[in-house]
């Protein structure tokens, strides 16, 4: 397969100059003029698109008191939360094909200025419809940052480069999600507009975007951003990552939702000693983003069996851990295997995309990725049902992580055997 060649012209870095790279199909290593700010500014975009909702956690029971009053308040404040991540679920691959077609910084800068535009404007209004429908335009400028984050990221960055980069962005998440929901909550004990001032950061990060993050230079070359509506989509990848990604995120917002539950049926009893546990479990995440680097030098495969192991182990023992601190050490484990699966799946999925679909393809991640959101609670909801507490049915999904690693393995096992009689 011929690689591409794919062309960076740098505004207002490195002089001026012009690089190029080739980047085939399938993601060959190679040597890029990238490096800390278009490294830090994508890192920084990534904690945008989760905003909505981390940001606005700690004011929801105000929001809820001060719309009492507003028909349907019940149904319709929660909206103010999900309507952004719901968004960002339905359309990301739409935005996607917006990405590839009319380039990554158009719709960057689109989205950003949306992003901070709309996004404030609860700040300064008082009626919940108003709020309302400033959510539906603030979450396709959500979708429209993951996707160029996404696709920037797997542009600017190949080979050991981009796992370094990959486990950045697993070690900043958690912190980056945990400054945000205390400055919510801080803005919030002022006034339940309050929050939502934060949406400004989009400002910098506009000025950023438009300094150091460079736009590859469409041509008629192969590949490149201009032949995106030529180039066939590779529907069959798309449905692998999508796929793969649900069940990988089902599994990782368990972790991510369900812990604060955990730790209460172990007897931990008040908020603030719940949130104190999760704060310390979190610690695995950081831990899985730094050991994340040496992990990607194993084959992707491996890298999953990495993850699915850590999850079986995690779950299996916080279900069946006799006391809060043993759930305390199981939950580092199966955070452990969150930090890995973020930066696993993103960089497994960007190998299966070139530069001409990256955009289309990372949008099927993201979409993917947010709806496990979605379905991860009634999974679990389900699971209890049929198994009988909440302990039982985090036993069972460790379970099924475990058979979804052995599944992998045998896979793996397979292919390699049809390799050497090949």
């Amino acid at each position: 397969m011929d690689p591409e060649i794919y062309t960076f012209h740098y505004l207002k870095c490195g002089n001026g100059r012009e690089v190029t790279m080739s980047d085939s199909d399938r993601g060959i290593q190679t040597a890029t003029a990238a490096g800390a700010l278009q490294g830090i500014g994508v890192i920084a975009l990534a904690s945008l698109p989760t905003m909505a909702i981390v940001s606005l956690i700690p004011n929801f029971p105000q929001l809820l008191r001060h719309f009492h009053g507003a028909p349907y308040a019940g149904l319709l404040v929660p909206m103010i939360l999900t309507i952004p991540t719901l968004c960002i679920a339905l359309f990301s691959p739409l935005i996607g094909g917006l990405v590839d077609r009319w380039g990554r910084r158009p719709v960057l800068c689109v989205s950003l200025a949306v992003f901070v535009i709309l996004g404030v404007i609860p700040a300064f209004v008082s009626n919940l419809y108003w709020v309302l429908a400033t959510r539906l335009p603030v979450g396709l400028a959500e979708a429209g940052i993951g996707v160029t984050q996404n696709a920037l990221l797997g542009d600017y960055f190949t080979g050991q480069a981009r796992q370094r980069w990959l486990g950045v962005l697993s070690v900043s998440n958690p912190i980056l999600a945990a400054l945000l929901v205390l400055a919510g909550g801080a803005l919030g004990s002022l006034s339940w507009h309050g929050p939502f001032l934060l949406y400004l950061v989009g400002l910098p990060m506009l000025a950023w975007t438009l300094a150091w993050l460079p736009e590859p230079k469409r041509g008629t070359l192969r590949g490149t951003a201009s032949s995106a509506g030529t180039d066939p989509f590779p529907w069959r990848e798309s449905g692998i990552v999508g796929i793969t990604t649900l069940g990988m995120a089902i599994l990782y917002y368990v972790n991510a939702i369900q812990l604060g539950r955990v730790f209460a049926v172990h007897g931990v009893g008040s908020p603030a000693a719940i949130s104190l546990y999760v704060i310390m479990a979190s610690v695995g995440t950081v831990l899985g983003g730094v050991a994340f680097p040496r992990a990607a030098r194993l084959r992707p495969r491996m890298r999953f069996v990495a993850v699915l192991l850590a999850y079986t182990v995690g779950y299996v023992w916080l279900g069946l851990a006799p006391t809060a601190l043993a759930a305390l050490v199981a939950a580092l484990v199966s955070s452990f295997g969150n930090g890995m699966s973020i930066p696993v799946m993103i960089g497994w999925s960007l190998e299966r995309f070139g530069v001409s679909r990256r955009g289309r393809g990372m949008g099927t991640w993201v979409a993917c990725f947010f709806a496990g959101s979605f379905f991860s609670p009634p999974f679990v909801s389900a699971v209890q049902a049929i198994s009988g507490s909440l302990r039982d049915a985090i036993v069972c999904i460790g379970a099924l992580a475990g058979v979804a690693c052995a599944v992998v393995v045998g896979i793996g096992a397979v292919g390699q055997r049809r390799r050497i009689g090949a």
